[in-house]
């Protein structure tokens, strides 16, 4: 994502803002994760006084030797295919376990009681974080042999991440489960024990996936030589990106140690831009320069863009028949290093042509664009301020950051 920012923005400072914003994005998600390992072994081990700052610091340390071992995403095969069948036993137990109780309301509601604008918009901050992994598809597809395959998987991994949603939220509301997650519904025992304990597995599989991913990408920047050896040093360093992302979750986790909260403000914040409002920037305006080659090439003027890309302009037909996403690492560029810069006309020019392009578009397509932008934008703004306003409201009832938190007993609506 980075790279085609720095080529179609012609900035590669546009390129590495996008890069900030994907890995800082990640590395706020893996604090959300440290979390519900935090809180699944305090329901694990719900007899034992134990409080969030030692459970989470429990979760890094057997966190710490897959680290430092773990480092291509093609080690996770299995452990992915595993993990789908243990997060599906999870639901399953925490879904009977709510259908054998007797509900506490006797009807249901349309709307939620109390429902307002802003808790509507902090709940939907937890949606478009649940649905943003969409970035994540790429670092897959770049560590696969056949990149193609990747298709043939998201046609299971697409349906069943969907249907497991809705069942949990339809089924969960219907047997009276509450607001909260289906785990904190469950009544201490045996069962919760289990669910708990899968749910740590499960979380611990997802954190390491995702941590080869960011500790790769610091790796690479702090000692690009190293990346793909299997030396020693090679181990340590990528290990010791890994113990620092571990370090930094630790903080930010125990922080705001409440996790929907949690996971709306960095979904709120950060994944709607990365997962919504980026994509559609750079559709539009790769469309628009698209658009644009094509009436250069009606008027007769052949391939000279050189307004819409970085280096000097095409002098023969023929270049257009290269590919336009070509490397913005080499060493063609403007400016002689593979990046260029971009003035004020020519940003208002990819302005223009980003706007050529959803005029271009059908009606039903510029409406779908639309809405997505406006409701993003709606929960950065006021999603995110409900989100932190729910944060110091239950610092004040349950503790600050780095308190002790101990478990609370299981979380049922009342029926009013």
């Amino acid at each position: 994502m980075g790279d085609v920012a720095a080529f179609l923005f012609q900035s590669q400072r546009a390129g590495t803002a996008v890069f900030v914003a994907v890995y800082g994005y990640t590395l706020l998600g893996q604090a959300s994760y440290l979390l519900v390992l935090g809180t699944s072994l305090q329901k694990a081990f719900f007899s034992v006084p134990l409080c969030l700052p030692t459970a989470v610091a429990i979760a890094c340390l057997a966190l710490l030797l897959p680290t430092f071992l773990v480092r291509k995403l093609a080690d996770s095969v299995i452990l992915c295919f595993v993990n789908s069948l243990i997060i599906l036993g999870v639901v399953v137990i925490a879904l009977v376990q709510a259908g054998q109780r007797q509900p506490v309301c006797q009807h249901t509601f349309l709307l939620a009681p109390g429902l307002s604008f802003m808790t509507a918009l902090g709940a939907a901050t937890n949606i478009i974080y649940s649905f943003s992994g969409q970035w994540m598809y790429f670092e897959l597809m770049d560590t696969m042999s056949d990149p193609e395959d990747f298709v043939k998987s998201f046609v299971i991994a697409g349906p069943f991440m969907l249907t497991t949603y809705l069942t949990v939220a339809l089924l969960g509301y219907g047997f009276g489960a509450g607001s909260g997650d289906l785990v904190a519904s469950m009544e201490y025992g045996v069962w919760l024990q289990v669910a708990a304990a899968l749910l740590f597995v499960h979380v611990l599989i997802v954190y390491l996936i995702k941590s080869v991913v960011l500790a790769r990408f610091f790796h690479g920047l702090c000692r690009p030589v190293d990346v793909e050896a299997r030396s020693l040093k090679s181990y340590l360093g990528h290990g010791s990106c890994g113990v620092g992302i571990l370090a930094f979750g630790f903080g930010v986790s125990n922080a705001v140690p409440f996790f929907s909260q949690l996971l709306g403000i960095i979904g709120g914040l950060m994944a709607g831009p990365v997962s919504f409002l980026l994509p559609i920037s750079f559709y539009l305006t790769a469309l628009g320069q698209q658009l644009e080659k094509g009436r250069h090439q009606q008027l007769g003027t052949g391939g000279q863009q050189a307004e819409l890309v970085c280096g000097e302009p095409s002098e023969s037909n023929e270049d257009e028949s290269q590919d336009t996403f070509e490397s913005v690492d080499g060493d063609d560029g403007a400016g002689g290093d593979g990046s260029c810069s971009l003035g004020a006309e020519e940003r208002h020019g990819l302005c223009h042509l980003a706007l050529s392009a959803l005029s271009s578009l059908p009606l039903w397509e510029k409406g779908v664009i639309t809405v997505s932008i406006v409701f993003v934008l709606l929960t950065m703004a006021f999603g995110v301020a409900e989100e932190i306003r729910q944060v110091i409201a239950l610092w004040d009832q349950l503790g600050g950051p780095f308190t002790c938190h101990a478990l609370p007993a299981p979380s049922r609506p009342a029926c009013e």
